[in-house]
């Protein structure tokens, strides 16, 4: 037992103790692995306690109505510096904006493993290809490539032609003169995926009286802004792993209540008809392989679903809603893309793979809006495993690492007059551009295996929206720039519909 004057004394000194612990912990070291960046040569710096690169983002969002507004501009400000370093919470995040350190950085992958979002999102996609390490990642990959090349997704034209007329065709007249783009063509997306995995209706599902896919969205968002609140910043994943504050343990229920309908969609499918040529299908086929490391069990192919309709509905929904803004903001390639959709269509009774592959005007204007609105713009952020280098660059063991892409894509190395959106350019440079300049998809072994998926889906649904409607911005819309789960407009894209004359 402690006398009474030195418990009086020890509870004195406590809040001091606490404080000092706080300042070293998320002050003094943060600064001092800041520094150790900072002496070397060519790479800028910023250091805020705690808040760092948050803080950044906010300035930037004020300024200059988008969170990554200094990324854009960096190689104005700064000529040849290959790397940018700041910090969050008790992070030292060193940022690459360089093709050189970006190429070395991912093709190192053993010597990093995701961290920061990727521990809120592993309680909603698992495993999946997106969060997996090490072997669990090379053996799903391996397993579910054959599902996503070229010759595979032949077959899923019929689906995304069929499932985009259909939705299209739903959309309330009482929206045409405020059609929110990103929202409503994430429902595509969504649905999209939802008939290219398991072969049916996913909207035959629903929680909340909600589709799934708007379920999700809102679920994806919702955990990305609780990752980066301060609270999650001081308390890290433990905030959403062991969760005390009624908004993070409603969270974890929603995710809980989520993944337990998505895996009563898999145990349907599996205790009925088997056949078809869906993805589910074929996954769920592979649990009858003699060989264990080619099997795949119900909770995997859940956290393969979960990743590939979360990466499919959000990306791609984004990417065709910013190409529908960007076709407002250049109205000369409404005619363009309209006479190559219909020259492409007339070719065939029905619209195949091939005949889509073929459209490059439209091909060129998805990679000019990737380069000008990538909804990732960045990969997520990598853990250094133990100090090492990056050709010349000195990492740090526990260092955060992302290659900042957006730096390249407005860097006027590699493309002329960035500021431009321009399409045409992409006729131009093509074959000549350095392959680490352009990496809307990421790049290295760690891919996006659905890629080819993406762009085909997103060249589909442009080119029946503009078959069904001409479209116009509302009047004095800007899109302010912020990241949720994707770098988006903080309000949605308020489209107006004309529907367009049937033809006879």
């Amino acid at each position: 037992m402690f006398p009474a004057f030195q418990l009086t004394h020890l509870l004195f000194y406590l809040p001091a103790l606490f404080l000092c612990m706080f300042i070293f912990r998320y002050i003094v070291n943060p600064y001092r692995s800041l520094q150790f960046y900072k002496n070397q040569e060519g790479i800028a710096h910023f250091f805020f306690p705690v808040l760092g690169i948050f803080k950044v983002w906010k300035e930037d969002f004020k300024n200059m109505d988008d969170v990554l507004g200094r990324v854009k501009t960096f190689r104005k400000d700064f000529k040849e510096e290959k790397a940018w370093v700041t910090n969050v919470g008790t992070k030292t995040v060193l940022s690459l904006r360089d093709t050189r350190y970006i190429k070395e950085f991912l093709l190192k992958q053993t010597a990093y493993k995701k961290d920061g979002v990727t521990h809120f999102l592993r309680p909603l996609i698992g495993s999946g290809l997106v969060t997996a390490e090490g072997e669990t990642w090379k053996r799903h990959r391996r397993i579910i490539s054959n599902s996503f090349h070229y010759e595979s997704l032949k077959d899923n034209v019929k689906t995304v032609q069929d499932t985009t007329k259909e939705l299209l065709a739903k959309i309330p007249k009482e929206e045409y003169n405020e059609f929110s783009a990103i929202r409503r063509i994430q429902e595509i997306t969504g649905e999209v995926v939802g008939r290219i995995f398991f072969g049916e209706n996913l909207n035959n599902y629903t929680l909340y009286g909600k589709p799934l896919t708007i379920v999700l969205a809102d679920l994806v968002a919702d955990i990305t802004v609780a990752a980066i609140s301060p609270l999650s910043i001081l308390l890290g994943p433990s905030a959403i792993k062991h969760p005390i504050l009624p908004k993070y343990k409603k969270l974890v229920k929603r995710i809980e209540e989520f993944r337990g309908t998505c895996l009563k969609i898999i145990q349907d499918r599996k205790s009925g008809d088997l056949s078809g040529h869906d993805l589910l299908a074929s996954l769920l086929a592979t649990q009858k392989s003699e060989d264990p490391e080619q099997r795949l069990s119900d909770i995997e192919i859940l956290d393969e679903f979960l990743t590939f309709f979360v990466a499919g509905m959000d990306t791609t929904g984004h990417l065709v809603g910013m190409a529908l803004y960007n076709l407002t903001q250049n109205p000369e390639y409404f005619s363009k893309l309209k006479q190559e959709r219909d020259s492409a269509y007339t070719k065939q009774p029905i619209v195949n793979a091939d005949i889509v592959q073929e459209m490059e005007e439209l091909h060129c204007f998805l990679r000019e809006t990737l380069r000008f609105h990538s909804p990732a713009p960045m990969t997520f952020v990598r853990l250094a495993l133990s100090d090492h280098e990056i050709l010349d660059l000195k990492i740090k063991k526990g260092t955060w690492i992302k290659p900042d892409f957006f730096t390249l894509f407005f860097d006027e190395k590699f493309f002329n007059d960035p500021w431009k959106f321009n399409p045409e350019r992409w006729k131009e440079n093509k074959n000549k551009l350095d392959p680490y300049a352009f990496t809307p998809f990421s790049a290295g072994p760690r891919n996006c295996i659905g890629q080819h998926l993406a762009i085909m889906e997103a060249k589909i649904i442009i080119s029946e929206f503009l078959e069904k409607f001409d479209i116009k911005l509302r009047d004095g819309y800007k899109p302010r720039m912020i990241f949720r789960f994707l770098y988006e407009p903080e309000e949605d894209v308020p489209l107006r519909l004309t529907p367009r004359a049937v033809k006879a």
